[in-house]
């Protein structure tokens, strides 16, 4: 073998060597744990509307908007909605007295803020609309769940009838309540006269008019009626 094959042997030799020196240092793979990754959803502005309160000022002060005397018990609320204060004026009212109470839908009125005075109907009747001279009667003790709404600020569209908004908290409004209710306290009783047979010689058929008794001496009486009376209720409003 001369000089130039024996230099093949020892590098084939050498070959094999590294090739086995690369095979044994390759690394084994990387096991790799995964890692939990956080995903941020996106933040949702929210506008929050700063919180308003319906206060009466008239005729007395209160800061709920609460008014009660002999007649009736009522309570106010403001129409608050996300396009603003809406041109109602929802109330509750109760019956305190002992006899029926009537709402005059017709007499009552609202004075806007800008200082025009108009005509109201109420939100019981369909699509606003509320006949000239329509009342509405309360029991004793009974309840009624209504709003006001001023004429002036009805809209009509082909969809239907729709309420202006932030008139109402543009400054002091007044409402007119207008209610029939019954006159003072009983009126006593009224003695009863009728005319009764007492014969009296010469003149069997004379007729005097005299007083009734009844047994036990005691008069017979009859009630008189009560009157009724319209009553005016002036509330002053302000939203703060």
């Amino acid at each position: 073998m001369n000089d130039l094959g024996k230099i093949a042997v020892i590098a084939g030799i050498m070959g094999a060597l590294l090739l086995f020196g690369v095979f044994m240092q390759t690394p084994k793979p990387v096991v790799v744990d995964p890692v939990p990754v956080a995903i941020e959803e996106p933040v949702v502005e929210v506008t929050i509307l700063p919180q308003q309160t319906l206060e009466m000022l008239d005729p007395v002060y209160s800061e709920k908007a609460v008014f009660q005397d002999g007649t009736i018990r009522i309570a106010f609320n403001g129409a608050f909605t996300e396009e603003g204060v809406q041109s109602r004026l929802p109330f509750w009212i109760h019956n305190v007295s002992d006899d029926v109470i009537n709402i005059l839908w017709d007499r009552c009125s609202i004075q806007l803020p800008c200082g025009n005075t108009v005509n109201t109907v109420n939100e019981g009747g369909q699509d606003f609309l509320a006949f000239v001279g329509r009342t509405i009667s309360i029991a004793p003790a009974g309840d009624l769940f209504d709003a006001f709404i001023p004429v002036s600020e009805i809209t009509w569209t082909d969809d239907g009838p729709y309420l202006t908004t932030n008139v109402l908290d543009e400054g002091t409004f007044t409402l007119v309540l207008a209610i029939e209710r019954a006159a003072g306290g009983d009126w006593g009783m009224m003695r009863q006269r009728m005319a009764q047979q007492r014969p009296e010689p010469g003149c069997p058929e004379c007729e005097e008019e005299t007083e009734v008794v009844m047994p036990g001496g005691r008069e017979m009486a009859m009630p008189m009626t009560r009157g009724r009376e319209i009553v005016y209720y002036t509330f002053r409003f302000v939203l703060r």
